[in-house]
């Protein structure tokens, strides 16, 4: 890619207008973004209004805060000096955005990225992240109705994606994502939630003990997977009852349990209402019976 720089104001070159600007009138603007590009040595130092974020793309910079890598980026504070600089002439590029707004800040806290410390993601990440920011460049590009609300979101996105990769970076050092180590078993129990699935052969599939298993699944999901199965067929029965005029003894078979005064037992249980009362309540057809 070549590099290029884009304004939410397009007379900033022309007149020399500030783009470093702070507004609370919008959750997120985006003053200006880019793709940098040099091969040659370079410092650079200043200082904005508004939050700046680098994401290396090849090559690699000093800061700092420490070299910033390719699969690496940075995020500068408000009115804090940043200063980098290449030191080489290998090629290094970078993806860059200067935003602001009044859930600018809650966006990075709320996602884990700390301003002024270096965070690594994977190639796969940055595939996807390449494509949103392109998009990105694409909606300056045309400028076309609400362009700027675009902007905004596919930034949200960026940032949001940017901070799952450093959530499973800390979880790994902990142990690991025990959510998506469980995904394949996850998923397994929601396309088979209806059958009989006896827990050791969940356990068997993951190649570790039942005990072990069932430890892990709880520390993953809060529950054991016995109550995660038994959720999932009440939350299906509650959409059955609110959606349709299906009978209970119906509806209890199709969520799995063949006995329907058993599934009666366990939907009290779980909710606090019969079958029926539920129906009664929040049917909208039936509300007012």
């Amino acid at each position: 890619m070549e590099p290029q720089s884009f304004y939410i104001n397009r007379d900033y070159i022309k007149h020399n207008k500030l783009s470093d600007q702070q507004t609370d009138t919008v959750p997120i603007r985006i003053n200006c973004t880019g793709y940098g590009k040099y091969e040659r040595p370079f410092i650079t130092n200043g200082a904005r209004l508004d939050w700046y974020i680098q994401l290396v793309d090849e090559g690699s910079m000093q800061s700092e805060c420490g070299e910033v890598k390719k699969c690496q980026f940075i995020v500068w504070p408000p009115e804090r000096s940043h200063h980098y600089e290449k030191t080489d002439c290998s090629t290094f590029c970078y993806y860059w955005a200067h935003f602001t707004g009044s859930f600018a800040e809650e966006l990075l806290k709320v996602n884990g990225i700390e301003p002024l410390k270096v965070y690594t993601v994977n190639e796969e990440l940055m595939k996807t992240v390449r494509r949103e920011w392109g998009f990105l460049f694409r909606e300056y590009i045309l400028r076309r109705q609400n362009y700027d609300i675009m902007v905004a979101s596919l930034l949200t996105s960026i940032i949001v994606r940017l901070g799952r990769r450093v959530k499973k970076n800390e979880t790994a050092v902990s142990g690991g994502d025990l959510r998506k180590r469980l995904e394949n078993t996850v998923s397994y129990i929601h396309n088979h939630y209806t059958e009989q699935i006896p827990v050791n052969v969940l356990a068997e599939n993951e190649h570790i003990s039942e005990s072990r298993f069932r430890e892990l699944f709880k520390k993953a999901f809060g529950v054991s997977p016995g109550e995660y199965i038994i959720n999932l067929r009440i939350e299906r029965a509650s959409e059955l009852l609110i959606t349709t005029d299906s009978s209970v003894s119906y509806i209890s078979a199709a969520c799995g349990y063949a006995d329907e005064f058993y599934f009666s037992r366990i939907f009290k249980k779980k909710t606090g209402y019969s079958p029926l009362m539920y129906r009664r309540e929040y049917h909208p057809s039936r509300k007012f019976e």
